[in-house]
């Protein structure tokens, strides 16, 4: 492959940081119509680390180091939340630089992240700031686009209190029967989600019955209205899936639950639920 070749390796070693970083850009770019996707995109994350180690204070660098890690996250399957924090690490070194706080996409594609991250009071405070500094950008939509989101989903945690009164009790058991019945060979223990601790909970795993499909505006990540064996309900977020992989009434478990608790304020209204990612 060209990119590979010794013309190439002779062009950019001992280069500077711009050509590094122009270098990265290319890279990202070809990756969106090559078959070596998941290839270029770490050779421009290892180009643009290279431009960093040259000239750690210059903004520039570090803002295309953390372009690259965002375009890898959605290159990998928009999974892999590890990318994410990586990618906002970088945008935060480059904020440091004042050359880069004129640059309304350094808010807009940190706010991004924040976003998938579910973290989205950071990132409704992102898309205001490139909002501010480019109205041309529409990041003033984004926002619009979360707050609907967290009225959808704070709703969407209303239908238990609404419904569950309606249940009767022969329906009720028979929810948590189904969930009983549910056996897997795997070394994890069964778990609802009161037990959970912050963060990952390793070596268990909560069986549920999705509920509700929340639909949004956004393609990831998909949200569930889900019940576990308490019955007790929570929002379920899921990445990298088709719309069709999971349906509502189906029963799932969830291996190592990523468990927290969205408590969102903004502008005098306040979202707070349970949520396992």
């Amino acid at each position: 492959m060209f990119l590979n070749s010794p013309e190439h390796n002779f062009i950019w070693q001992g280069t500077d940081k711009k050509i590094l970083c122009q270098l990265s850009m290319l890279e990202r770019s070809m990756a969106q119509s090559s078959e070596d996707q998941a290839l270029l995109v770490e050779e421009s994350i290892n180009h643009a680390k290279e431009a960093v180690m040259l000239d750690i204070k210059d903004g520039n660098s570090w803002y295309n180091l953390g372009n690259a890690y965002l375009t890898s996250f959605f290159a990998s399957g928009a999974w892999d939340k590890a990318r994410l924090h990586h990618s906002i690490k970088a945008y935060q070194n480059a904020e440091k630089d004042e050359t880069m706080k004129l640059n309304p996409d350094l808010y807009y594609n940190c706010a991004t992240a924040y976003k998938y991250l579910e973290n989205y009071e950071s990132a409704i405070r992102g898309f205001e700031a490139a909002a501010l500094k480019d109205p041309a950008l529409r990041a003033d939509i984004e926002v619009q686009k979360i707050i609907n989101l967290l009225d959808k989903l704070e709703n969407a945690m209303k239908v238990p209190s609404v419904t569950i009164g309606r249940l009767r009790p022969k329906r009720s058991a028979s929810l948590v029967s189904s969930l009983n019945e549910v056996n897997f060979k795997l070394f994890h223990k069964k778990a609802t989600i009161s037990i959970l601790s912050g963060g990952l909970n390793k070596t268990v795993a909560v069986v549920c019955k999705v509920v509700l499909w929340i639909r949004h505006d956004d393609d990831a990540p998909l949200y569930y209205l889900t019940c576990d064996l308490d019955q007790s309900y929570f929002i379920l977020s899921v990445y990298g899936l088709q719309n069709e992989a999971i349906k509502e009434g189906d029963r799932v478990v969830l291996l190592e639950p990523y468990y927290k608790i969205l408590d969102i304020s903004w502008k005098e209204q306040r979202y707070k639920f349970k949520s396992i990612r």
